[in-house]
């Protein structure tokens, strides 16, 4: 406590002014009036409140040497100090990585609370607020409003990402006003070498030094036998001690489950054999552990996609085309094409789109083209999304296939249709068309492979947050994702790009009567636990290390008080002469 304006207390002899004024006012005589009606309401006024009638005779003296006190304490200029935060500018770089999960509170919650503690201990000096991630966000910037900075921290969130520290603290650095300013990192584990070359700031580490139990799906994986489908959970224990555990793979109704003891630190395969031919598959581990969000893992079981069996007899720029695309070209004569063989064919034989094999029939045997000119018109259809056809020119065509939907037309006629069973069927040869000049031509190919490997229905494996082009098209341009029945968020087509939800599992993407799956798996660093501490690191310049609090603005609020209290008892005073 002080005062910063000891020189005005002079004004202390105001009060006693009031007081030698009330000492020296002009006095009155009580007078005896001889009338009942008088009397009778006196003596109900004195029998039922004498005590306040003394105080109503007097209150007006107390009140205005009250205010006059508050005026000469407020002119004073009263204060406290309290210690602060060494720094004149701070940033805090918060982990927002699913490891910040584990514990009971977690992590994230003793972060939010010590930064709490923290921003009141400012003094009123700018925060900036950082989190990690593959891109690291402001949250606020040079905030000096403490409600707003404890606001800001409320609404951080756990984003699952990878830390990405060391980008992070980077650019925090770029944040920094000067060289007072103090970077407090809070995370589980940071180290030290991170920070070893750093200098011109003060760095203060918040680690969490205690030991966790934890066991994690670290690999999950699905392949075709001959008796049916055989899946491989990988465990890891990265406990100090022994922990059972049930591992349960489902699909759909269909579920399996197997009891095992894990040991310390130990990595165990459990195998589960003769699964049925089910695509998308969970697999979960129920142990007592400390970390939850590493318990779940998911996989697509996929047809192969990385071979194409092309008939030799089509033009060579078709082949040349796949094998820009990384994909295992084969070459086969027209009667040793094996339809049977479980892999995309391209071919122009159309007898063989009655076969299982997914097709891409270019070109059609035993037809005869005939002339056409003109621009090339497409529907809506993923096999276009990346693949733009204005400026193909094509001068013949094949008749159409009758039950057929026609997704490309020219003049009217159909130039690119799709079978009942998804086969895709171009109606043109290679040599009618200059198609191959374009970029379009081989992203064209690698789009109907995604098509006809059977994976239309699944987006791919994604991490949280991820930013990705995806070929997604609708009549209406908007898709809702779903997770467990339970809608996330919506996405518009090209406004940008696809932004894989945060949380891992499994979710589906719902269009215009179609639902494609995608699956959010973590990454492999967000399995890992590890144990830090606290530390500094840096020296910053400080110009000051306390703060003053002033009283001055309520003293000024009081007074006011007294003013409009002091107003009211004048008024009544006068009502009742």
């Amino acid at each position: 406590m002080g005062a910063s304006n000891w020189g005005m207390i002079w004004t202390a002899v105001m009060p006693l002014a009031v007081i030698l004024y009330y000492f020296f006012r002009k006095k009155y005589k009580d007078q005896r009036v001889s009338s009942t009606l008088f009397w009778q309401e006196r003596m109900k006024e004195l029998q039922v409140s004498p005590y306040l009638k003394k105080l109503q005779r007097h209150l007006l003296f107390y009140l205005q040497i009250a205010a006059l006190l508050l005026c000469v304490l407020g002119l004073l200029g009263p204060f406290s100090e309290s210690e602060t935060l060494a720094g004149n500018d701070f940033v805090f770089v918060v982990d927002t990585s699913a490891t910040m999960l584990a514990g009971s509170p977690s992590h994230f919650e003793k972060h939010q609370q010590e930064m709490k503690n923290l921003a009141a201990q400012v003094g009123g000096k700018p925060v900036t607020i950082v989190t990690t991630g593959n891109s690291p966000k402001v949250a606020i910037r040079n905030e000096q409003d403490l409600g707003a900075v404890e606001k800001a921290i409320d609404g951080l969130a756990v984003s699952y990402e990878t830390a990405e520290m060391e980008q992070t603290i980077l650019f925090a650095d770029t944040l920094a006003i000067g060289n007072s300013t103090v970077i407090h990192i809070f995370t589980d584990a940071l180290d030290r070498d991170m920070l070893a070359n750093k200098t011109g700031q003060s760095y203060q580490v918040h680690g969490v030094a205690e030991t966790l139990r934890n066991v994690a799906i670290r690999q999950f994986g699905l392949s075709e036998t001959e008796n049916g489908v055989r899946g491989i959970v990988q465990l890891v224990n990265n406990s100090e001690k022994a922990l059972p555990a049930t591992v349960r793979l489902s699909a759909g109704d269909m579920e399996k489950t197997m009891e095992v003891e894990l040991a310390a630190s130990e990595e165990l395969l459990v195998p589960f054999e003769e699964l049925p031919h089910e695509k998308l598959w969970q697999a979960t581990v129920d142990v007592q552990d400390d970390y939850a969000a590493d318990n779940m893992m998911a996989t697509y079981l996929a047809p192969p996609t990385n071979s194409v069996m092309i008939d030799s007899a089509l033009h060579e720029l078709i082949a040349s085309g796949f094998r820009s695309l990384d994909l295992n070209v084969r070459l086969a004569e027209t009667a040793q094409l094996q339809p049977d063989s479980g892999l995309p064919l391209v071919t122009n034989q159309s007898e063989l789109l009655d076969r299982a094999a997914p097709i891409l029939l270019i070109g059609r045997n035993g037809e005869t083209a005939f002339e056409v000119s003109g621009e090339i018109e497409t529907q809506e259809h993923p096999l276009f999304a990346y693949a733009e056809m204005e400026r193909v020119y094509v001068s013949e065509l094949y008749p159409p296939f009758d039950g057929f939907e026609t997704i490309a037309s020219i003049d009217g006629h159909p130039f690119i249709q799709l079978s009942p069973k998804g086969d895709i069927a171009v109606l043109t040869d290679v040599q009618s068309t200059d198609w191959p000049l374009f970029p379009s031509f081989p992203l064209f190919l690698w789009s109907s492979m995604d098509s006809l490997s059977g994976d239309a229905e699944f987006l791919g494996f994604f991490q949280p947050n991820e930013h990705r082009s995806v070929s997604l098209t609708s009549g209406t341009g908007e898709w809702e994702i779903f997770k467990d029945g339970e809608y996330s968020h919506s996405y518009i087509e090209e406004s940008g790009p696809f932004i894989a939800p945060a949380e891992p599992g499994i979710y589906e993407v719902i269009g215009d009567a179609e639902t494609k799956n995608l699956i959010v798996q973590l990454a492999s660093e967000e399995k890992i636990m590890a144990a830090g501490s606290n530390y500094t690191m840096g020296q910053a310049e400080t110009a000051q290390n306390t703060v003053r609090f002033s009283f001055v603005p309520f003293i000024i609020a009081l007074i006011l008080l007294l003013v409009v209290v002091e107003w009211e008892v004048y008024r009544r005073g006068i009502a009742t002469r």
